[in-house]
């Protein structure tokens, strides 16, 4: 009884926070509206008086989050590394960057990509372009002299000698980007290419993507990909709910939308029917001839505006009257019809004929009403008992499949509406009190600004699919699982409290956010991609099921939040609304006590190698995010060919300290799977039935083991054949 009362509390507590962490949210929209006004007016106002007074520079009138939070010492700047196989040639590099990005040009001969050759500068705090400099491709194709410390660039220096390059500023007399080329020693002959550009180069207009320099083939897949059993979609990628009902609904109104506009145009359009035109239009009819010729009208000025981009109203209103008046001329109607067309349809002569029409219509419907009844509660009970419904000609048949689409699509309405409702209490709960325990080195680390960064070796990708399967979760929950890993291991090797969970911010993507061209609608698709962004409490030496589960009620929980966050990255729509101080503020304040961001770039199982534009194999690829604010360390899990790697960009404070985690990650992964793989093996031979594997793994973390070797499973207590927690199901695919 105590504990149902205690339980009744905790819920009536949470129903008044999360109405009143609504109210708060609802009575601060109208300060948000005014304030995207006040902001938008008084950039534009700011920004013309910076254009008169430097008419030289064009300058970025839409802010990003990274524009907000970039300083002269923690710039925004994308790394990406490519290794390739096979011998060097500088000048074919060279000469397919020249074709395919710098001198690249449009369908009217301009340069595709002119930021290339601008300058970036700063101005009373507003970026802008300077194209008044000289550009010379020497200053940012770099041939790298291969000699680290005195000895050869290889395999065992290459990361040092990728992070020193990193750790340096772009020259600022020069545009922000670096093509940098790494030869290699080593057994089979390969090199490195390290592509560095301002994050300002890859947003805006006139701006290119990643994908343009990084000089890869686009291919097609192999095959049409499906998430199946053997692989896990990740929860970072469903942060957004899918409304299929709503979809459906909408598709279908629109689809009958469609049929009935098209009958109005057979029944009234002198030039889809002849019919129409046989006699004299009545009012009706002329109404429905003025109808369809200021619709054609209208999509046609809209059509020619759009390709001439002329925004004059008053011409656009005097071309729309014209193109109404010819469309009506193209169908016959002038001014004498419209005048004798009241007379036609209240002609006396028709009265009696409309008459007898109604009274016959009427008594025909009120005869046939009981049995049309029967008909519409008998297809009412088949609707409901078999979903079908057999009697035809019933207001049931037509409609019952539009009105269960309604019920379904009120249903996810309203469940939308409650996810809106709670949305406030959890983005306050998540974020600002979250509260990780003990605050750690990464959190209270004074910052720099330069970066260093490492990669770890790769770990097969077969191997983390077969774990995850076997725990019943998604390969996410095993990379954030040996992530928290490696951050405790980061923590003992810094001598620094550990925590009891590490706040994160997780976001992943597609690769074809990385690759994908921006010629064409490149850019669109690339915007389409950028997910939201969750923000994870992880609990440190806990299970991957544990692990799965704080992930899934975050992303349940912060739907919201990550619209948002994609709101923002796709149309600036938080640095549009709020005061830039404010918002950098806010970033600030936040990042300070989530310290530590992570990313994923996920591929399909079936994705092979790819090639340059040289025809050479890349054997693989490292994206590095570059931590902003007061993050000091990013983390990018890249899926590439049959392979997964740990990227990590971090604060040069933190050195050489950052090469903890990418040690400690694949030796974390590899010692799980090894662990299930002996545990799946033991009971198939134990069950005498080597063909049947089981299809989940009851598993949990021992404490000390733990912490001895950061990754040591322990299967239940007391799992004894048949009475096992590892029970064998039934026959899966192979692995």
């Amino acid at each position: 009884m105590v504990r149902a009362e205690r339980g009744l509390r905790v819920q009536l507590r949470e129903q008044i926070y999360a109405y009143c962490a609504f109210c708060i949210a609802v009575s601060a929209l109208p300060a948000l509206a005014l304030s995207y006004v006040v902001v938008r007016i008084s950039k534009h106002l700011w920004l013309k008086l910076l254009s008169s007074r430097y008419p030289n520079l064009e300058f970025i009138r839409t802010d990003t989050v990274r524009s907000l939070l970039d300083t002269h010492r923690n710039q925004g700047i994308i790394n990406v590394l490519l290794c390739i196989k096979g011998a060097l040639d500088t000048e074919e590099i060279k000469n397919a960057l020249a074709q395919h990005v710098i001198d690249r040009r449009d369908q009217k001969g301009d340069l595709l990509f002119p930021r290339l050759r601008h300058l970036l500068v700063s101005s009373w705090g507003n970026y802008a372009w300077d194209a008044n400099i000289q550009f010379r491709l020497e200053n940012h194709f770099v041939m790298a002299n291969g000699v680290y410390r005195g000895r050869p660039v290889s395999d065992s220096n290459i990361q040092d000698y990728v992070s020193e390059i990193i750790s340096k500023y772009f020259p600022s007399d020069q545009p922000p980007w670096q093509y940098i080329i790494i030869p290699c020693v080593s057994i089979e002959p390969k090199y490195y290419i390290l592509v560095r550009v301002h994050h300002l180069l890859l947003t805006g207009k006139k701006s290119l993507n990643i994908g343009d320099l990084l000089l890869l083939r686009d291919k097609e897949p192999s095959r049409i990909f499906e998430q199946t059993e053997s692989s896990q979609e990740s929860p970072l990628a469903k942060l957004f709910p899918n409304p299929s009902a709503v979809l459906e609904l909408w598709d279908k109104v629109n689809e009958n939308l469609s049929n009935i506009w098209n009958e109005f145009i057979f029944e009234y359009d002198p030039t889809e029917s002849t019919h129409s035109m046989k006699s004299l239009p009545g009012i009706f009819h002329v109404a429905g001839i003025v109808l369809i010729s200021a619709a054609n009208a209208l999509k046609n000025v809209t059509r020619k505006r759009s390709e001439e981009k002329d925004s004059q109203i008053a011409k656009t209103a005097s071309v729309f009257l014209t193109a109404v008046q010819g469309e009506c001329k193209r169908r016959n109607l002038t001014i004498p019809k419209v005048l004798i067309s009241p007379l036609v349809t209240f002609d006396p002569r028709k009265w009696p004929r409309k008459i007898f029409e109604a009274t016959y219509s009427t008594t025909q419907i009120f005869l046939r009403l009981p049995a049309s009844i029967r008909d519409e509660v008998m297809a009412l009970n088949d609707l409901r008992t078999t979903g079908q419904v057999k009697h035809i000609n019933t207001l049931t048949w037509k409609y019952g499949d539009i009105g269960q689409l309604w019920v379904k699509a009120t249903a996810e309405a309203m469940r939308g509406l409650v996810e809106i409702y709670r949305a406030p209490s959890n983005f306050w709960t998540d974020t600002i009190r979250a509260d990780g325990g003990k605050r750690h080195i990464l959190q209270t680390v004074s910052l720099c600004g330069r970066k260093v960064t490492s990669w770890s070796r790769p770990v097969s990708r077969a191997g983390i699919e077969r774990a995850a399967r076997a725990l019943g979760v998604s390969s996410t929950d095993l990379a954030l699982f040996a992530a928290t890993e490696s951050l405790r291991a980061f923590f003992e090797h810094a001598q620094s409290d550990t925590p009891d969970s590490i706040l994160i911010t997780a976001r992943a993507a597609s690769e074809r956010f990385l690759y994908t061209f921006s010629e064409g609608n490149g850019k669109d698709y690339k915007k389409s991609q950028t997910g939201g962004m969750v923000c994870l409490s992880l609990p440190v030496g806990a299970t991957p099921r544990r692990i799965a589960a704080v992930v899934d009620e975050a992303c349940k929980r912060q739907g919201l939040l990550a619209a948002g966050w994609a709101a923002q990255a796709r149309c600036g729509a938080l640095t549009r609304s709020v005061p830039s101080p404010l918002a950098r503020l806010t970033m600030n304040v936040l990042s300070r006590k989530f310290a530590v961001s992570y990313a994923e770039i996920n591929a399909p199982l079936d994705t092979a190698e790819r090639t340059t534009m040289w025809d050479k194999s890349i054997d693989y690829v490292i994206y590095w995010r570059p931590p902003q604010a007061n993050i000091s360390m990013s983390l990018t899990v890249i899926q590439y060919a049959d392979s997964v790697r740990l990227a990590v960009m971090a604060d040069a404070r933190l050195a050489p300290m950052h090469t903890v985690p990418v040690t400690r990650w694949p030796a974390v992964i590899e010692n799980l799977v090894n662990k299930i793989d002996q545990e799946i093996t033991r009971i198939a031979a134990h069950a005498h039935m080597p063909e049947h594997i089981p299809r989940k793994v009851q598993t949990q973390v021992s404490l000390q083991e733990a912490q001895e070797t950061s990754q040591d499973v322990e299967t239940e207590p007391n799992m004894q054949g048949s009475q096992s927690s590892l029970k064998p199901a039934g026959p899966v695919s192979p692995w």
